[in-house]
């Protein structure tokens, strides 16, 4: 008969290092539904439980569409009264799951419980799945997620992992096996049984039984602690968005320079006069900025924010910005007035006033102002967007 496994998400506010931190709209999500969704990509759950003791995270479940456990703010929460071998809080704000994940068990049926943490935002659909897979087929009574890390390390000054007198390639340590919260799991009745026996030499609940430990990458590993770790976690979900780039790019005899102040790359492309004022507004007008700036050549920033950076560039026939490529963004420009052209390694594009203009990263590219008058395009990048100048 296949056993039931549920996955249980647990939510508690009141966080003081990152203050309400399960409230965060991380990258513009709620921190728990980085979890919830890869706990339902994995499809390897019977039912799938969000367990707080607070209401909003109710109508979160509604959303994402799983189950909500409200629990009591006395029984592993927020004022905690519940005792066992583990911990007795009086009346102190719980974490331990212990007390929590007991009391679910006693009303939530099930064979197998998966924990989850939402401060593990990282964690992948398949390390999930292989994770339930590793407790049920090997018949642990408990498994952990850990982290190796291959480095020398000290407890009390005391080398644990390596010989002082010895230096070896940090490939060949033994690595530190350090818990990683993002995932653990246990037999139901396995934790009970621990959970009720009252036998100090037993160790569980939290390490019942035969106990196994499963080893996942240091990024879905992360676990938001402090403000740092929040950082790094924004920092690898908005990379994720590139996950399928596969470019990598380095440094070569060809490249002359880098540079990503824009005044000074402007100004040595022969543009010499750069408004420094006007942009991040609500409503712009183009053809009222070209006549406040009259003739070429000149930029305009309309759009400098901590992320975009886009700019009109006006140039007279014949001016032309020096040859260069970018390696972290995609770039693209529309023609205002006149006409332009890009000289790339693979072709030459000519464009006219309405026309759009695209360019993959790493493609160098050389632009010139064809016009009879001046000419005007507006170039949509990156805020402090490297320009890598090649011969």
């Amino acid at each position: 008969m296949k056993p039931k496994i549920i996955a249980m998400i647990p939510v508690l506010l009141g966080s003081k290092r990152v203050k309400d931190k399960n409230l965060l709209l991380v990258n513009g999500w709620p921190l728990p539904s980085y979890v919830i969704k890869a706990v339902k990509a994995a499809e390897i759950f019977d039912e799938i439980y969000l367990n707080s003791e607070n209401e909003i995270f109710k109508k979160l479940t509604k959303i994402e569409s799983i189950n909500f456990f409200k629990r009591n703010s006395s029984r592993g929460g927020s004022k905690c009264t519940m005792k066992n071998k583990s911990r007795n809080c009086q009346g102190r704000r719980c974490q331990v799951h212990d007390h929590f994940i007991a009391d679910f068990l006693k009303k939530i049926k099930c064979d197998y419980i998966i924990q989850i943490h939402t401060t593990s935002p990282l964690l992948k659909p398949e390390t999930i799945k292989a994770f339930v897979k590793k407790l049920t087929q090997d018949k642990y009574d408990s498994l952990f997620s850990i982290k190796k890390d291959y480095t020398e390390a000290f407890f009390n000054h005391n080398p644990i992992n390596f010989i002082k007198g010895k230096k070896q390639p940090t490939q060949s340590l033994k690595p530190l096996q350090v818990i990683s919260w993002a995932l653990s799991g246990w037999k139901s009745q396995s934790f009970l049984n621990s959970y009720h026996k009252n036998d100090p030499d037993d160790p569980g609940p939290t390490f019942a039984g035969k106990m196994g430990l499963f080893p996942i990458n240091k990024i879905e590993a992360l676990d938001i602690d402090n403000w740092d770790d929040l950082f790094i976690a924004e920092a690898c979900l908005a990379f994720q968005l590139r996950r399928n780039d596969k470019h990598r790019f380095y440094f070569n005899e060809d490249i002359k320079e880098v540079d990503s102040d824009v005044i000074r790359l402007i100004n040595r492309d022969g543009v010499s006069r750069f408004n420094l004022s006007g942009f991040n507004q609500p409503h712009l007008n183009f053809k009222k900025i070209i006549k406040k700036m009259g003739p070429a050549p000149w930029t305009y920033p309309i759009i400098y924010t901590d992320r975009d950076q886009v700019c009109l560039i006006a140039q007279q026939p014949g001016g032309s910005c020096r040859k260069h490529y970018h390696v972290t963004k995609d770039e693209w420009w529309i023609i205002i007035k006149g006409e332009f052209k890009w000289n790339t390694p693979q072709k030459t594009i000519k464009a006219k006033e309405g026309d759009v203009v695209f360019l993959k990263k790493g493609t160098a590219h050389k632009i010139v102002c064809t016009s009879k008058k001046f000419g005007v395009r507006l170039a949509c990048g990156a805020r402090g967007m490297e320009h890598i100048y090649v011969k």
